[in-house]
């Protein structure tokens, strides 16, 4: 591997946290110390829950305000050890673990102790305490992935495994918390539509073979696979519902496996989580399991993702041959900075409601 620079190391990973740094006190912490932040807060919330009293809001924002301080600390403390390591030595390094934790710590006392000199604000030791803990949980989470990681001449996988759980989590969270009003408008939807259950709960097959319930919104009549069994959607399929359709195209059918992320069924990127039993039914030659298909197994060497290589690049109807072709692509040359760009590519193709269509999505 090349040598960088001392600029592009420099850019690469100690820039990282000082922004971030930059961000949670002049910005993030005025933002949330804003009365107009809470007033609209307060709008939101009491759309959602009218009886709520005035109690149980301030108690509600200042558990958001708490966890969204967890999160933050969490990611501070993540970006510093990276920085400390700048991709040398082993995955993990308890003494490159413990300064970042010390700078993490003495920034979020630095954080505590500035705000008192900020009118109608104080620093509080309890917030001090939220920080530290979730700069501990991360410090956690980092020396049980270092410890996992897998060993072999492949280290930029190795690398990839490293660094992928902590963003699988950080993200997921960020993803529920954010995506909290739609987890009342789209079950309200697709109740509506035809009286049937919001969820739909499926077995799917995770990393190693390992069977889990893969949670998603309902985007298909009830029952519909009584006749045919597990059988991908094709286009215009006739059991999927109008709003389903909504759903499918912009993905959001599938918001629910944010959960599945956050227990570590699934990952944000990796091969598509498919179904026990399912056949591929196109070609002329009949109904074929998938599992007989070359590179079924090989998939399974990491955990199914929200997104991927073939997911994003490939039409929603491509046969399966080709689709683990490109997954075991993707499991051969899987890095943080693919998975980025796949996320990204995957945010786009969201807001174009691109996910359904036959033309390339990118």
């Amino acid at each position: 591997m090349a040598k960088m620079s001392a600029w592009k190391k420099f850019a690469a990973y100690g820039l990282p946290p000082l922004l971030w740094m930059a961000f949670m006190f002049p910005v993030g912490n005025r933002a949330f110390g804003s009365s107009r932040i809470f007033e609209v807060f307060a709008d939101v919330f009491k759309w959602f829950a009218p009886q709520a009293s005035a109690h149980t809001l301030g108690l509600v924002y200042i558990v958001i305000r708490k966890t969204l301080h967890f999160m933050a600390y969490g990611f501070l403390v993540f970006l510093l050890y990276r920085a400390f390591r700048a991709g040398r030595g082993p995955a993990w390094s308890k003494p490159k673990a413990l300064q970042a934790a010390a700078v993490a710590v003495a920034y979020g006392f630095l954080d505590e102790f500035l705000q008192s000199f900020v009118p109608n604000r104080f620093g509080s030791p309890f917030d001090w305490a939220v920080d530290t803990a979730g700069i501990l949980a991360v410090i956690a989470a980092i020396a049980w992935a270092g410890s996992k990681r897998a060993t072999g001449p492949d280290r930029s996988a190795g690398r990839a495994l490293f660094v992928k759980r902590p963003f699988d989590v950080i993200l997921s969270s960020v993803g529920l918390l954010l995506s909290a009003p739609l987890w009342a408008a789209i079950p309200l939807a697709v109740w509506l539509e035809d009286r049937g259950p919001v969820f739909y709960a499926q077995e799917r097959v995770g990393r190693n073979g390992r069977i889990f319930k893969a949670l998603k919104f309902r985007s298909m009549v009830k029952n519909a696979e009584t006749v045919s069994g597990p059988v991908q959607a094709v286009a215009n399929d006739p059991r999927v519902t109008k709003v389903g359709r909504l759903l499918r195209a912009s993905a959001m059918d599938e918001l629910p496996q944010l959960v599945n992320i956050l227990k570590g069924d699934m990952s944000f990127v990796g091969p598509r989580a498919l179904r026990p039993n399912e056949k591929e039914v196109r070609g002329g030659h009949g109904p074929e399991s998938i599992s007989e298909i070359p590179g079924y197994d090989a998939r399974h060497a990491v955990r199914p993702g929200l997104t991927g290589l073939a997911q994003v690049y490939l039409p929603g109807e491509t046969p399966r041959r080709r689709k683990f072709r490109y997954d075991l692509l993707y499991i051969r040359k899987r890095s943080f900075w693919l998975d980025l760009k796949l996320v990204a590519l995957s945010f786009w193709i969201t807001f174009r409601g691109k996910w359904e269509s036959r033309e390339p999505k990118v």
